[in-house]
């Protein structure tokens, strides 16, 4: 980073989002602010005593570092390096993530006049600093952070990563308690309210990746599909609920998929809270459609990090001519490797050979088209570029241990 342009990246990120900015150089000194008429914590003696407790030059600076005080104030630190020299801390703060009722300020009150003898001034002055505190939810500040950090170090972050990243620091609350939260810890094993298929597909398209398919198929069929009732009094609270329903259902259909717990988990509870701050119905629905095609996004993208460049373009290819005639030669020349190369490095890598994923990744398929359409068996294996219905359905017996017959009535039976 150019060093020289901090002060500039500061104001900048003060004048976007109005929160007060520090820099702390690695003497502990207060070098300069940009807060206009910020007053700091009356129960400090100084502002600069208020955020040094915040400095700590052993932290790393691969990711911002977030603390909550004893008063609820939040704060955001990223370390300052100038090539390999530490320089010092920009601090971002303070601020609150809801207004602070006369409940929730009464215990701080409380507390913080139990440790000191102050009259009835300096309480209002100290009432006055707590209502005045920039008000900013966990998730705006952390999507702040990487404001900062990207014009800093011109790197990209991860909201999950900064998450998990800060849940070894002790001091950290990124999260709310908030009732509304719960509802998907308590709805884990219930269902919309709708055309079962319609939610077992849309669920099987973010197993495995398919965020278009999932955005096509939402679209296309969520008109016709009527949810449940979640909350009766209000229609808002009625969208939030089925929202938060999904995005549970959708988390665990991600990690079936391949996704790590815990950055679905993670991902899970920031969705959940931005639900949680919009205000209209509209918004809600549109929010959950993106969160929903983002676990599938991320999924596709897990599984492709696992692979060589070449082994990639051949797995998006199978995926996207899937019902083309697929061959060995065919998807080595499209990386310009001879086949029998070519066929040693997917086995390798995958663990099985090309022919079986080939026919493997079929079967799937036409598992899907059993479930979900009403195609006859001869029109699945015409489809799938299968020689003839026999030859079909001795390949998905042999995947499945059944018959593409038996495997339809065991899908409408379960419907």
């Amino acid at each position: 980073m150019n060093y020289k342009d901090l002060g500039y990246i500061c104001q900048l990120i003060y004048d976007s989002f109005h929160i007060p900015v520090f820099f702390i150089n690695e003497k502990k000194e207060l070098v300069f602010e940009y807060s206009a008429s910020f007053r700091h914590n009356p129960l400090y003696p100084s502002k600069e005593k208020m955020l040094v407790q915040l400095f700590n030059e052993n932290k790393p600076f691969e990711f911002p570092i977030f603390q909550t005080t004893e008063y609820m104030e939040r704060f955001c630190g990223i370390r300052i390096n100038d090539q390999t020299e530490f320089r010092g801390i920009v601090i971002v703060g303070p601020t609150i993530n809801s207004v602070f009722t006369d409940e929730m300020l009464t215990p701080i009150l409380s507390e913080a006049l139990g440790k000191m003898r102050i009259g009835k001034e300096e309480e209002m002055i100290l009432l006055d600093y707590f209502q005045s505190l920039p008000v900013i939810s966990n998730l705006k500040f952390i999507q702040l952070s990487m404001h900062l950090y990207y014009m800093i170090y011109q790197q990209k972050l991860d909201i999950a990563n900064i998450v998990q990243n800060n849940k070894s620091n002790e001091s950290i609350s990124l999260t709310t308690e908030d009732p509304s939260i719960s509802i998907s810890e308590r709805r884990q094993n219930i269902t919309f309210h709708h055309d079962l298929t319609f939610e077992k597909r849309l669920l099987q398209y973010i197993k495995e990746g398919r965020k278009e398919e999932f955005i096509k198929h939402y679209k296309l069929e969520n008109e016709d599909n009527q949810f449940g009732i979640l909350a009766k009094k209000s229609q808002l609270r009625n969208k939030k609920n089925l929202a938060i329903t999904a995005i549970t259902l959708a988390t665990r259909a991600a990690m079936d998929g391949g996704l790590q717990h815990e950055t679905a988990y993670t991902l899970s509870d920031l969705y959940i809270q931005n639900i949680e701050e919009l205000n209209d119905s509209i918004s809600v629905e549109h929010y959950m459609v993106e969160a929903l095609s983002d676990l599938a996004d991320r999924v596709r993208k897990n599984r492709q990090t696992k692979y060589s460049k070449p082994i990639n373009n051949c797995l998006n290819y199978i995926f996207n001519h899937l019902y083309e005639d697929l061959t060995i030669v065919k998807l080595a020349e499209l990386n310009k490797m001879h086949p029998n190369y070519f066929s040693s490095l997917f086995k390798k890598e995958v663990g099985v050979s090309l022919a079986e994923y080939i026919q493997r990744s079929k079967i799937d398929e036409a598992k899907s088209l059993l479930t979900f359409s009403d195609y006859s068996i001869l029109k699945i294996s015409s489809l799938l570029n299968y020689n003839d219905q026999s030859h079909f359905t001795k390949t998905f017996k042999r995947f499945t241990g059944i018959t593409p017959k038996q495997y339809k009535n065991q899908s409408l039976s379960s419907k």
